[in-house]
């Protein structure tokens, strides 16, 4: 049951760069609202990690697991653990600024089923850090347009917890994607927003390499669980696995070109990592296009793999 003194859960899932976890961790404790916000974290600890510890007066509920599980799928069991109304998920690879929970409570007054961060770059230092910047979320970099928004990022965002738990069991499956999710969202006229004001620093891939993993891993996931979900029949399998190749690195690129009208600081970055951002586009498509033709595969696994256990240091 929800408590009325704790008005944000944030949801954690942490692996074994134990360090990164404990950064955000700390973070979340020194939020100016931290009086009304509890932390769930979810650890799922390989090599038998130390505990991450939050400060004294934080509320904290921390859940612990022998062995790694799908962590996308492991945020569904810290939903049902959640106190609050409102739920935020962050990655263990991200720092909230201080006021984010405080600016979070105060938009989801309002009753919109999900609302985004904006986010900065945590690691500008490389490259190939500033393409997957670029990338992941070009679309929704700091300084973003405040308003509502018909797309938000899957892995960091808020929802109402209500809305989440209407969807029962199926919510294992939609939360591996909040693509899905959002398609749920607009299906039944649930209407989303960004807050530019909360703002997330994001830690970014150093190596090209893992990149274009992660990126079609992603892609392969989403298309999986989307057929599956929604039930479909190999003829659309077959129509849309032969299409997204083409089609969808144009509707990333059109999405991000758009988004650069408000932010033509970016434009030179944008024009220097082109060839990365184009390449990565590409090979999520290619991801997807095998989710929708081939099923899953080993993509929910890669992905644990390189979102929990790969460091983000070093590159070039």
């Amino acid at each position: 049951m929800p408590e009325k003194n704790i008005l944000l859960s944030v949801i954690v899932v942490v692996g074994p760069c134990r360090k990164r976890s404990q950064r955000l961790l700390d973070a979340l404790c020194s939020q100016t609202a931290a009086d009304s916000i509890e932390i769930l974290v979810l650890d799922l600890p390989a090599y038998g990690e130390w505990k991450l510890k939050t400060a004294h007066g934080i509320r904290t509920v921390y859940l612990t697991r022998s062995e790694t599980q799908p962590w996308l799928r492991a945020r569904a069991e810290a939903i049902r653990h959640a106190r609050a109304l409102i739920l935020a998920f962050i990655e263990d690879h991200c720092i909230p600024a201080p006021d984010w929970a405080e600016v979070l409570i105060q938009a989801h007054r309002d009753s919109w089923a999900a609302i985004g961060y904006a986010f900065t770059n945590a690691n500008p230092e490389t490259y190939i850090a500033r393409a997957s910047f670029m990338i992941d979320y070009g679309v929704w970099a700091h300084p973003a347009s405040r308003g509502p928004t018909l797309h938000l990022p899957s892995n960091n965002i808020s929802y109402k917890r209500d809305l989440l738990l209407s969807f029962g069991h199926e919510l294992e499956t939609l939360i591996t994607s909040g693509f899905n999710i959002q398609e749920k969202f607009k299906k039944h006229g649930h209407l989303m927003f960004l807050e530019p004001r909360a703002i997330v620093a994001h830690e970014n891939f150093t190596q090209l390499s893992a990149l274009l993993q992660a990126n079609h891993a992603q892609g392969r996931l989403l298309a999986a669980e989307r057929t599956s979900g929604q039930s479909w029949g190999r003829l659309r399998r077959l129509i849309y696995g032969f299409a997204v190749p083409i089609g969808a690195p144009v509707i990333k690129l059109f999405r991000i070109l758009v988004s650069l009208r408000h932010h033509q600081s970016l434009w030179p970055e944008f024009v220097v990592c082109l060839p990365i951002i184009l390449l990565a586009y590409f090979w999520s498509a290619v991801g997807e296009s095998l989710g929708y033709l081939f099923g899953i595969g080993n993509a929910e696994r890669e992905l644990n793999r390189l979102e929990l256990e790969v460091e983000r240091t070093g590159g070039t």
